[in-house]
């Protein structure tokens, strides 16, 4: 029973941090009209993306030198706050910054739920878990617009941030009461500077990504082109006090181990894939085939729920296969099938039926093997990293990998953005007509398409590198694993 009970506080706070994005941008203009301040709608956004990839590193070391249970109590705690401090803005600025709060919480909850099951489940039955954990995320991207635009049809946008706080508050007492603290014996102390060096180079890159993609700045302005360059020279500070460090904030030297390395590279291709391709399909479904709210939820649950799918199958697969033989071909067929996307127009049909109800051509047939790769890839990649990394340091190679997945997203969307743009601006050059424009429009993002292809298969060229499998072992309680301490908690 305090298995079960574990299992649902922990999917429920990793749900709700999935689903939040996703509601938000369902709401986003719903939010700005009400504050009457448009332009600075999209930070709204940006400011959760920023703290998340921040907090991932700084939470993932924390859980690795203090105990794993607090430190994840105290990240969902942080992200309950932001939200109801959210819900009460009276103005944008106020907003962004409770959701930044909110995004720094939200940011330690998935690598710190994953370090604290590599603790409490032996290797067998880490990757079952994992495929369900990691399955909250498609059960996100179908509820999170669903939920949104729900809300504001029946009241105020306020309430999509109070609704994270009865099921937050939930978790955080069920993980609290079931949870032993999960003390390690690993000691050391905070990176400080590192933290201080990473906050400000990802900042100074990604302001001035977010200023070109919004038409606010160019690739040609002095503040660009300086923000970029203090942006490498503090990523290569980052870089060398990592490396120097004795007890770094983000294990660098980890990128030297295979596995390790090469699902970081997985995770920083398919973050950008899963964040643009979530973006730009409901765009090109809204916009170019003018799809209703209900179509463009039908479309999207073509590409979510088959990435569930995969995801809850890594489980089983990998009781039998390598990480690499179910991690690259689930890649090579995902990648694929994102080329065909690439092929999209104006005209393209949102599907092709057989028999009522199987999808045998349209927009929606190749989504569906996009969807199931990229759900073997993510669960596939993190169970890998987990078992093959060093028990004492799992949270932070865990969080290594996240930090990379987040970062792509981060940084992807936005270097996409201008892509589309850019595109857009090349594709109706001289366009006279509507129809012309609406070509155009569907160019640009079958361009953005095929790039999110390439990087799928980029991804494909990272796992080759992956190995190992995982091996079963005797089952193991808790009390027996010599690099914890565990400290029961009477109910």
């Amino acid at each position: 029973m305090a298995s079960l009970l574990l299992l649902v506080g922990v999917f429920l706070a990793i749900l709700m941090g999935a689903m939040d994005g996703l509601v938000v941008s369902t709401v986003l203009p719903t939010i700005a009209g009400d504050l009457h301040q448009v332009n600075g709608a999209p930070f709204v956004v940006s400011g959760y993306l920023i703290a998340s990839t921040l907090a991932i590193p700084i939470f993932a070391r924390l859980s690795d030198i203090s105990s794993r249970r607090n430190v994840f109590l105290v990240g969902l705690a942080v992200f309950i706050a932001g939200s109801a401090l959210a819900g009460l803005s009276q103005n944008l600025g106020e907003l962004i910054a409770f959701r930044s709060l909110q995004g720094f919480g939200g940011g330690g909850i998935f690598p710190v739920a994953i370090a604290m099951v590599a603790v409490l489940y032996p290797p067998e039955s880490r990757a079952k878990v994992i495929g369900a954990l990691t399955g909250a995320a498609g059960i996100a991207i179908v509820a999170g617009p669903l939920v949104g635009s729900y809300i504001v049809s029946i009241t105020t946008w306020r309430w999509v941030f109070y609704i994270n706080l009865p099921f937050g508050v939930f978790a955080f007492l069920i993980l609290w009461l079931v949870v032993e603290p999960l003390r390690s014996n690993t000691r050391g102390s905070f990176d400080v500077p590192g933290a201080a060096l990473l906050a400000s180079w990802v900042a100074a890159l990604m302001l001035p990504l977010v200023q070109v993609s919004e038409g606010s700045w160019s690739w040609s302005d002095p503040a660009t082109l300086g923000l970029l360059g203090a942006a490498a020279l503090l990523a290569g500070a980052f870089l060398l006090w990592e490396l120097r460090h004795p007890q770094p904030l983000v294990p660098v030297r980890m990128l030297g181990q295979r596995v390790i390395g090469s699902s970081s590279a997985i995770m920083l291709f398919l973050g950008v894939v899963f964040s643009g391709s979530l973006t730009f399909l409901s765009l090109y479904v809204g916009l170019v085939l003018h799809g209703s709210a209900a179509e463009i939820r039908d479309v999207i649950y073509f590409f979510a729920l088959p990435m569930v799918i995969g995801a809850a199958a890594s489980g089983p697969i990998l009781d039998r296969v390598s990480y690499r033989a179910m991690v690259a071909p689930g890649l090579l067929v995902s990648g694929v099938a994102a080329l065909f996307l690439g092929g999209v127009t104006a005209s393209t049909p949102l599907w092709r039926l057989a028999f009522g109800f199987l999808p045998v051509g349209g927009l929606v047939l190749p989504l569906i093997p996009v969807g199931f790769g990229l759900g073997l890839a993510l669960a596939g990649a993190t169970v890998a990293v987990q078992n093959e990394a060093d028990p004492a340091e799992v949270g932070a190679a865990v969080g290594l990998t996240r930090f990379f997945q987040s970062l792509g997203g981060a940084v992807g969307i936005s270097l996409l953005t201008i892509y589309q743009v850019d595109r857009f601006n090349q594709l109706s050059a001289g366009a006279t007509t509507v129809s012309a424009v609406q070509d155009a429009l569907a160019g640009s993002y079958a361009s953005v398409f095929l790039a999110a292809g390439i990087l799928v298969v980029a991804a494909f060229v990272s796992a080759l590198a992956l190995r190992g499998r995982v091996v079963p072992t005797a089952p193991v309680t808790p009390t027996s694993d010599p690099v914890l301490e565990l400290a029961p908690k009477s109910l």
